[in-house]
């Protein structure tokens, strides 16, 4: 049988061609799906943060970071020692962590292969107690607010409701019994923990910290311990207590660390003026994006915000690795020296 070579040839050639242009196709169209994910990604900066600071990271920071740098904010806020367990059980892996302490990203940098090299201390807070302004115990906390009552004595009341943390699991909860002992001290009477909040991890008033706002407006409690810019930021009144009591006055640093609290890890927690940290993890998936986060959160725009809301804007403190600092980070928390 005859054969046309020429003719074959020229089908083998064509089928050939069609057949390498569908494998370009496909793998062109991957690699443009690929590269638009990989931009996707790139955009998103997330973000795990301390609790009490929902209102302020989701109705202020939000906006004004996505103005002003193009990225997109994923947040979550949770309890810091919570989120910092998270992050060493390979749960999460948030490109910036900004916690309520030190503490929780202390734990991520003495671990034994550490998922963080540094931290940068950005504002203190203060300590305060927060009530509902419908409680029926209301005119007695209004009165506690203006030094007309002592705090305590309104929170000691039988059938007022008291809502705090987990001190397992955020800084919140920790700090409320280091500042109840602390006041046993202050005004010379050691049952007045007691009297308020009864055992360490007393069931009856620990709530997970995302929820507390929400159960204190349904009136299942009638107060609840609070940071003095969580409750300006949730439109709560609030009771202010003693300096040697709300844990926000470095001069009284040496009176705080008389109290510690031991977690059930076996690390203990001294009493220190709060300081709110954030650090970017190891484990960063957008270092371009959590850098942009940490440069907004130090900037005049950002210290605005925060202070807006009642929290305190500090010169940045860098504690750990400076050398595995990232340089711009570095160079942007030296401008404060």
């Amino acid at each position: 049988m005859f054969i046309n070579i020429t003719r074959f040839h020229s089908k083998i050639i064509l089928l050939s061609a069609i057949f390498l242009s569908i494998i370009f196709f496909i793998l062109f169209s991957s690699s443009i799906k690929e590269l638009s994910a990989t931009n996707t990604i790139d955009k998103d900066v997330t973000v795990l943060y301390a609790g009490s600071l929902i209102n302020i990271f989701e109705n202020e920071i939000k906006s004004a970071f996505q103005n002003s740098t193009g990225y997109n904010f994923i947040g979550e806020g949770k309890g810091s020692v919570q989120i910092s367990t998270m992050i060493l059980d390979g749960f999460r892996k948030p490109d910036v962590f900004v916690s309520a302490d030190t503490t929780p990203i202390e734990r991520l940098m003495n671990h034994s292969l550490p998922l963080a090299n540094w931290l940068v201390k950005f504002a203190s807070a203060e300590f305060v107690i927060a009530y509902n302004p419908q409680s029926q115990f209301a005119s007695d906390l209004s009165k506690a607010s203006k030094g007309e009552m002592p705090w305590y004595k309104v929170l000691e009341k039988e059938g007022l409701k008291f809502g705090r943390t987990d001190p397992e699991l955020d800084p919140k909860g920790y700090y409320a019994l280091i500042a109840a002992k602390l006041a046993n001290i202050y005004y010379n009477d050691s049952k007045i923990k007691d009297r308020i909040l009864g055992e360490d991890r007393n069931k009856q008033q620990i709530f997970p910290e995302e929820v507390l706002k929400s159960i204190l407006d349904s009136g299942q409690i009638d107060a609840t311990v609070a940071y003095k810019h969580e409750a300006i930021a949730k439109d709560l009144p609030y009771i202010t207590l003693p300096d040697q009591i709300n844990l926000s006055e470095p001069n009284y640093t040496n009176f705080y660390n008389k109290i510690t609290y031991k977690l059930g890890t076996g690390e203990t927690i001294y009493g220190n003026p709060i300081f709110f940290s954030f650090t970017i993890p190891n484990t960063v998936e957008n270092i371009e994006g959590a850098m942009s986060f940490a440069k907004f959160l130090l900037s005049e725009n950002g210290k605005k915000i925060l202070e807006q809301y009642g929290l305190s804007p500090i010169k940045p403190i860098l504690y750990g690795d400076a050398y595995k600092l990232n340089p711009e980070i570095l160079s942007f928390v030296q401008e404060y020296d």
